[in-house]
C-alpha cells in the first residue's frame, strides 16, 4: 500500500484543518473524535487506492526504467484482493456518509482524481497540466475540504472565508507536492517517454512556476488561514520553524527548496504543514478545553516520524550551542588580562 509514503505526508495536514477549522469554530476537538477516526479511515483506504492503482498501472514502466514497483511479485489474485478490498472500504465511508450530499461528492472527487490520473484511456498523469490538477486534488484539495465540511456541518456554521483560503492554499501545496514528484522521477520517466508535465516544460521553466506563481499563492493563502484561524501558538511556531530551518542551513548545509529537487534538501514548509500546524492547533485548543491535551499524544503516536525526527535534530543543536558556549568561555578564561 505504500503507506510510507503518504501515512504522515498527505494525512497530518489534512487533520491540521479539521483541527484548525474545530479551533475557529470554538468547539473541542475531542468532541469530534469519532468523526476524525472515520475521515482518517476514510483517507487512508483511497490513498491505499491510489497507491495500488498507481503501481499496477505504472508496472511496465517501472520495469523498463529500472523503478521499484510494489506489485514486483505479487499475484493477479493478490492485487485484485487489494483492489476490491479498497472499493469496499471506500463504499463503507461513503455509505456512512449518506445524506450529506458535500461530503461525499468530496469524497468520491479524491477517488474520481486518482482513478482519472492513472487509469487508460484518460491516464492524466501523461497529459500535462491535467495531470497535474488531477493529482494535487486527490491527495490535497478534496481532502482538506472533507475536513473543512465535515467540521463544519457539526457546528452548523460555513465559514466562506476559511474554506476558500483552504481551498486555495490545499491545492497549491498539491500542485507544488506533485511538481516536487514528477522532477523527482523525471530521470525514470525520460527513458520510457512518459509525458508528465515535467517532463513537457524545461526545468527552469518549472522552477519559476513554482517559485514565482504558486509558492506566493500558497504563502498568500495561509497567511490568511493563520489569520482566520486566530491562533497565535501556529505563527509562534511558524517563526520557530523558520529558525529551525536556518539552524539546518547553518550546521549542515541543508537546501530549503520549493519544487525543485537538490543535494540535502528539505521542501519549504513540509515539516511546518505535518508536524508544528497540527499541534499548534491541538495546543491552542487545550488551553480552552482541557480534554483536547489527550489528543496530542495521540497525534504524535499516529504520527511519530517527523516529530522524532525534529527532537533528534533540536538535541543536536543543543549541543552544538552548549559545545560553541563552552569554547567562547575558555577563551575569555585563557585570555591574557590588560593591565
Amino acid at each position: 500500500m505504500r503507506a510510507v509514503e503518504w501515512w504522515e505526508y498527505k494525512l497530518s495536514p489534512t487533520l491540521a484543518i479539521a483541527y484548525a477549522t474545530a479551533f475557529l469554530s470554538r468547539i473541542p476537538i475531542s468532541s469530534l473524535w469519532p468523526q476524525l477516526l472515520v475521515m482518517l479511515f476514510a483517507l487512508a483506504t483511497c490513498a491505499a487506492y491510489a497507491s495500488v492503482i498507481n503501481d499496477l498501472t505504472d508496472f511496465n514502466d517501472d520495469q523498463a526504467s529500472g523503478k521499484v514497483n510494489h506489485l514486483v511479485g505479487k499475484s493477479r489474485s493478490f492485487i485484485i484482493a487489494a483492489l476490491t478490498a479498497c472499493l469496499l472500504l471506500g463504499i463503507a465511508a461513503a455509505v456512512y456518509w449518506r445524506g450529506e450530499a458535500l461530503l461525499v461528492s468530496l469524497y468520491l472527487g479524491a477517488w474520481i482524481s486518482f482513478t482519472l490520473y492513472s487509469l487508460p484511456p484518460f491516464r492524466l498523469k501523461t497529459r500535462g497540466v491535467l495531470g497535474l490538477l488531477a493529482c494535487a486534488s486527490g491527495e490535497h484539495l478534496f481532502p482538506s475540504l472533507l475536513a473543512v465540511t465535515m467540521v463544519s456541518r457539526r457546528v452548523g456554521a460555513f465559514d466562506t472565508i476559511w474554506f476558500t483560503s483552504v481551498a486555495t492554499w490545499s491545492l497549491s501545496y498539491g500542485l507544488r507536492s506533485i511538481l516536487w514528484h514528477q522532477l523527482n522521477d523525471l530521470p525514470n520517466d525520460e527513458k520510457t517517454d512518459l509525458g508528465t508535465f515535467a517532463r513537457r516544460h524545461k526545468t527552469t521553466w518549472v522552477h519559476r512556476f513554482g517559485n514565482f506563481i504558486i509558492f506566493p499563492t500558497e504563502a498568500a493563502a495561509f497567511c490568511v488561514m493563520l489569520w482566520r484561524a486566530g491562533s497565535r501558538l501556529a505563527v509562534a511556531l511558524l517563526c520557530f520553524y523558520a529558525l529551525f530551518e536556518a539552524l539546518r542551513k547553518r550546521l549542515w548545509g541543508v537546501n530549503l527548496v520549493v519544487v525543485v529537487p537538490k543535494a540535502r534538501y528539505h521542501i519549504l514548509m513540509q515539516e511546518y504543514y505535518q508536524l508544528f500546524f497540527p499541534l499548534a492547533l491541538l495546543l491552542s485548543s487545550s488551553s480552552r478545553y482541557l480534554l483536547d491535551t489527550l489528543l496530542i499524544a495521540t497525534h504524535l503516536f499516529l504520527f511519530p516520524r517527523r516529530a522524532l525526527q525534529a527532537l533528534k535534530d533540536l538535541k543536536v543543536f543543543v549541543y552544538a550551542l552548549k559545545v560553541i558556549m563552552t569554547r567562547m568561555r575558555g577563551r575569555r578564561l585563557s585570555a591574557p588580562k590588560k593591565l
